[in-house]
This record gives structure tokens, sequence and C-alpha cells, in this order.
């Protein structure tokens, strides 16, 4: 892709990760190419690579809107997220040095500093990083990859189950664990551990979808 279509993939795939354009929300070339200074064939190549990454959909009528999941769909992702994360954690424990736990130790504490302080966002943001620590050793490219695309559509989503209640502390609590289990070096404790992470956030999600959507 040319600068200028790159440039253009990257803000509306930021805006709709950061929940700036809504799930279902149209997304015409007109608009857009005025919003970012573009020409609209320029836009109509950016929304093509979105698409691809399913962050889009392109109807037959050519308009263009933000690809919204069910209930349904965004708990069989996180399915298969808990499957392959649990496997990440696991190849990923070999490779783990003293510099490694250091930088999760770090994020945690950021991460604990953020939520007693109420900052949500930057609590969401902490919890990011200290996932990309694992994935950054895991030898199976393949699981991160879909990982990592998982998490990217349904960012949205996973973001706003620290609203609830008492899930802020439950998930610093599950990344604490996570952290003991790989300083540890114990490669079943860590898989163990990082599935009941992703899958108690299913949970939530799954109790709470239609309070939060």
């Amino acid at each position: 892709m040319r600068n200028q279509t790159i440039l253009a993939y990257q803000k509306i795939r930021e805006r709709i990760l950061g929940g700036v354009y809504k799930p279902s929300e149209n997304l015409t070339e007109l608009a857009l190419s005025q919003e970012l200074g573009v020409s609209r064939n320029t836009v109509k190549k950016a929304l093509l690579k979105l698409a691809s990454e399913n962050l889009v959909v392109i109807e037959e009528n050519k308009r263009a809107m933000v690809r919204a999941f069910s209930s349904e769909e965004v708990l069989h992702y996180l399915k298969v997220r808990e499957l392959l994360e649990g496997l990440a954690i696991r190849e990923a424990i070999p490779a783990i040095d003293a510099e490694d736990i250091h930088q999760m130790e770090t994020i945690l504490g950021e991460m604990k500093a953020h939520l007693e302080k109420g900052e949500l966002k930057e609590y969401s943001q902490g919890n990011w990083r200290f996932h990309q620590v694992i994935y950054t050793k895991c030898p199976n490219r393949p699981a991160v990859d879909i990982v990592m695309s998982i998490k990217n559509q349904l960012n949205r989503y996973n973001v706003k189950t620290i609203f609830i209640q008492g899930r802020g502390d439950n998930s610093l609590a599950e990344h604490q664990a996570i952290l003991e289990a790989v300083r540890k070096g114990d490669p079943d404790q860590a898989e163990l551990l990082m599935r009941t992470h992703i899958s108690s956030m299913r949970e939530v999600l799954k109790k709470y979808y239609e309070l939060l959507f």
C-alpha cells in the first residue's frame, strides 16, 4: 500500500479499535476522505484492507460499516482465545527470562496503581502490554497471530468488562497469579491460570452483554 493508504488505514483502524467508530456505524468514503484529507480511492483501499482483517464489512452495494459481533460470536471467539492464550504462555515459559519477569512486574505495579485511581483505560492498556510480553516470547507465531487478530476484533468488547463492579480487582488478582506461575517456570499452572483468566472475562461478557452493549 502507498503511504497515504497506510496512514488512512491506520487512522480508521485506530478509531475502530478505540470505539470512536461504533459497531454497525456506516463508513462512507466521502466523509472519511474529507475527515482524513485523502482521496476517496485511498479510503476505498484502506477499507478493503480493514475488511480483510474482519474489522469492516463491505456490502454488495459497496457500503462499508464497522463490523459488529453478536454475543454468541464474541463468546465463541473468546473460547478460541482461551485455548490459544493457554498454549502461548505454555510455549513462552522456557524463553521468558529475568528481564521479562521484571518488565511484567513493573507493568503489573502500574496496573494496580491505575486501578486504585479508577484509571480504567490506562489499566486496560497495561493489561495489553502485560500479555504482549508473553506473546513476544512465544515461538508459536501462528497461535500468537490468531490471538492478536481476535483481540483486535474484540477489543472494543473486551475492554468494557473492566467497568463491571469487582471485575478490576479480579482481573488484577488473575494477572498476579499468572505472574507467580511464570516466576516459578511452571507451564502447567501458567496455562491453567491463563485459561481461567480468559474464561472469567468470557463469563462476565456472557452475563452482562446486554448491559454493556
